[in-house]
């Protein structure tokens, strides 16, 4: 009686081993952000909008990931050493306010991409940047160093602040 127990034991592990791994395989199936690999510097096209700011006092713009042509990739979570710089790449010193915003993952590609909202104020004295710095975010390292050129418009000399990455709002 105790080998067939111990027998009935090992079946029942086996089995549930086996669902496990099945609903894993099905909900990578269903979730294609899961499947995708993360996303590097030379899987990105990555420019900076203005765009229209929900508050009168502050200015607002869009850093867009958008993946390279063929590419398909998944990224998330925050850039890291975000720096404004000017024309012949120094660092302007924006005073950068901001907490870590919620950790989400989106997937870019074909019609999708990813957004980095960034506000400052519109009052006030303001600075020009010609370019943002950041590294990307990598899987539990440092992802690439980029440098994007920055609109026209200028950004408050106080308090720019910048959530984390994620599907666009609308």
């Amino acid at each position: 009686m105790s080998r067939f127990r111990t027998i009935a034991t090992a079946a029942a592990l086996a089995g549930t081993a086996a669902l496990v791994v099945v609903a894993a395989s099905a909900a990578q199936a269903s979730d294609p952000a899961a499947a995708a690999p993360w996303c590097t510097g030379d899987d990105l096209a990555i420019r900076v909008d203005d765009m229209r700011s929900p508050s009168a006092k502050d200015k607002a713009h869009v850093i867009r990931f958008v993946a390279a042509e063929g590419v398909s990739c998944r990224i998330g979570g925050t850039v890291s050493n975000l720096r404004f710089l000017d024309w012949k790449g120094n660092d302007i010193h924006a005073a950068l306010n901001g907490g870590q915003p919620p950790y989400s993952e989106t997937l870019v590609g074909g019609d999708s991409y990813a957004v980095k909202y960034v506000a400052s104020n519109s009052e006030g004295p303001q600075q020009f940047p010609a370019f943002v710095r950041f590294n990307l975010p990598g899987q539990g390292k440092l992802g690439a160093l980029v440098t994007v050129a920055w609109p026209a418009s200028g950004i408050g000399a106080e308090y720019v602040r910048s959530g984390g990455i994620t599907a666009p709002v609308g």
